[in-house]
């Protein structure tokens, strides 16, 4: 029995791995190119005239920006200060 298992078991293996069924999806690596080919590429988008921002938008927000990059720098140049007089004072 045990000379007998082994090789009846592998023939029963690959026998059910031969039995796949076959589904629809079967052949999807056949025809890649041909469905590659058929499909229509889409136009390129453009963002429609309303989308773009008008010039008075885009000037208050550069100013906002301006402000805000002003104030950073402000606040960097105290603290940096700061830490001057402290390293200078500790000496």
């Amino acid at each position: 029995m045990n000379t007998l298992f082994p090789p009846l078991l592998l023939t029963l293996l690959l026998a059910l791995t031969g039995c796949e069924q076959k589904g629809p999806a079967a052949d999807i690596g056949d025809n890649i190119d041909q469905v590659v080919e058929n499909t229509e590429r889409p136009a390129e988008t453009r963002p429609p005239a309303e989308a773009r921002p008008d010039p008075e938008v885009l000037e208050q927000q550069k100013q906002e920006f301006e402000q805000v990059v002003q104030e950073a720098t402000r606040e960097a140049e105290d603290r940096l200060g700061d830490i001057m007089e402290s390293t200078l004072a500790s000496e």
